[in-house]
C-alpha cells in the first residue's frame, strides 16, 4: 500500500509477475493480501480512526475494487485469480476449517491461483485474526505450505537499531524464537498496517509449529520472490520446528477458542505435557464450562497453568461424573462403555 492507503502499482506489478514465473516452474502459490479497508479509505476521502462499523464498511467498498486490481494485473499474464475471504471462525470450526482447505486445493488443483484476504467486513473482535502476518501463517497450514513469505517494507529482523546504529545488521537465519530473537523486536508498524515485527514473530512461530520455513524480505526488492526461492541470503528466515504437528492435532494447534476446561492433578500434568501421556479421568479434578464429545478443550494443571488443549472423549457432564475414577469404573458410572482416555494423546498439542 502507498501512503494514501491506494495500492503501489510498481510494486504489484513486479510481485505479480514474479509469481507467474514460479507458477510456471510448477510451484502452487497462494496470495494472501490486504488493502480492502485502506482502498475505501482513499475512495472516500477518509483519514483517521473510525468505529467497527465504519471500518467493515470501508472494506465492503474497497474489496471489489482491491480484486478488481488483481483481476486486471493477472489477467494480462493470463492467470485466472479467485477470491478466499475468511476469519478466525472459518479457522476455529473444524468443519469450516476442512471447508476452507478443501476449497483452497480443488482451486490449486485447477491453476487458479487464490488471494485470501480478512473478511474485514463482518469479523469483529471475537472473530478477527487482525493482522495479514498471522493469517498467512493460518492460510499456509491450510495448504501445508513449505514456504511463507512475509512482504514488508523493512529488510527484515534487525540486531540494532540501523536508524541510530552504525553496526546494526539483519538477522539471516534463527534457528528458533527465544527470549534473545524476542528481544529483537521493535513495536513500530506502518501507517497502514495492522501488525509490525512482534507479529511477524507470532506468525514464524505458528509456521515452525507444523514445519514451514518463514521469510521476512522486502517486497519492493527486485526479483525478491525469485532471489528467494532460488537460495539467495535476503532477509530474515525462521527455521521450521523440529517436531512438527500433522494432522487433526495441527488444527488443534490453531485454534484459540475452547468448549471448556478440565482441571487435573499435578501428576496427570507431568504425565500429559512431561511424557507426552494422554489423558486419563484418574487425574482430572474438576470441569468448567459445558462441551460434547469431540470439542476442544483446555487442560489446566492445579495451580491454573496451561497445560495443552485436546478433542475430548466425553461430555462435560461425563467427565465430572467420571473424574478421579480409574479406567475400569467408567461403564458402571456411566452405563456404556467408553473410551480409555478423556483426551487422547493423538488429539492432544502441549504447545
Amino acid at each position: 500500500m502507498r501512503g494514501d492507503g491506494r495500492l503501489d502499482g510498481a510494486t504489484l506489478i513486479a510481485l505479480s509477475q514474479q509469481i507467474t514465473r514460479l507458477r510456471a516452474e510448477g510451484r502452487r502459490v497462494v496470495l494472501v493480501t490486504s488493502g480492502a479497508v485502506g482502498m475505501g479509505r482513499s475512495m472516500l476521502g477518509l483519514e483517521g480512526p473510525l468505529p467497527l462499523a465504519e471500518k467493515q464498511a470501508l472494506a465492503a467498498l474497497g474489496q471489489p475494487a482491491l480484486m478488481n486490481a488483481y483481476q486486471n494485473i493477472f489477467g494480462l499474464l493470463d492467470v485466472r485469480v479467485a477470491q478466499v475471504l475468511l476469519t478466525r471462525e472459518d479457522i476455529e470450526s473444524h468443519e469450516r476449517y476442512l471447508n476452507a482447505r478443501n476449497a483452497l486445493h480443488a482451486l490449486l488443483r485447477r491453476g487458479i491461483l487464490p488471494i485470501v484476504n480478512e473478511n474485514d467486513s463482518v469479523a469483529t473482535a471475537e472473530i478477527k485474526i487482525g493482522d495479514n502476518d498471522n493469517l498467512a501463517a493460518l492460510v499456509g497450514s491450510v495448504v501445508d505450505a513449505d514456504l511463507i513469505v512475509n512482504l514488508t517494507s523493512t529488510e527484515g529482523l534487525w540486531r540494532g537499531d540501523p536508524a541510530v546504529d552504525a553496526n546494526a545488521e539483519i538477522v539471516r537465519w534463527v534457528d528458533a524464537i527465544d527470549e534473545t530473537v524476542e528481544g529483537l523486536v521493535r513495536t513500530d508498524k506502518t501507517r497502514h498496517g495492522t501488525g509490525g515485527m512482534l507479529t511477524k514473530i507470532q506468525a514464524a512461530r505458528l509456521a515452525a509449529a507444523y514445519g514451514a520455513l518463514m521469510a521476512i524480505v522486502p517486497g519492493r526488492e527486485p526479483d525478491v520472490l525469485l532471489r528467494l526461492v532460488a537460495g539467495e541470503e535476503i532477509g530474515t528466515v525462521f527455521a521450521p520446528g523440529s517436531n512438527p504437528v500433522r494432522g487433526r492435532k495441527r488444527w488443534i494447534a490453531l485454534a484459540r477458542r475452547h468448549a471448556g476446561i478440565v482441571t487435573v492433578d499435578a501428576g496427570a500434568a507431568r504425565a500429559v505435557r512431561g511424557d507426552g501421556r494422554s489423558l486419563l479421568a484418574a487425574g482430572v479434578t474438576g470441569v468448567q464450562g459445558h462441551f460434547e464429545v469431540g470439542d476442544l478443550v483446555r487442560i489446566e494443571g492445579p495451580d491454573g497453568a496451561y497445560v495443552g488443549r485436546g478433542l475430548s472423549n466425553y461430555s462435560a457432564e461425563q467427565v465430572e461424573r467420571i473424574k478421579g475414577l480409574a479406567t475400569d469404573r467408567h461403564e458402571a458410572v456411566l452405563g456404556f462403555k467408553g473410551c480409555d482416555e478423556i483426551v487422547h494423546r493423538d488429539h492432544l498439542v502441549v504447545d
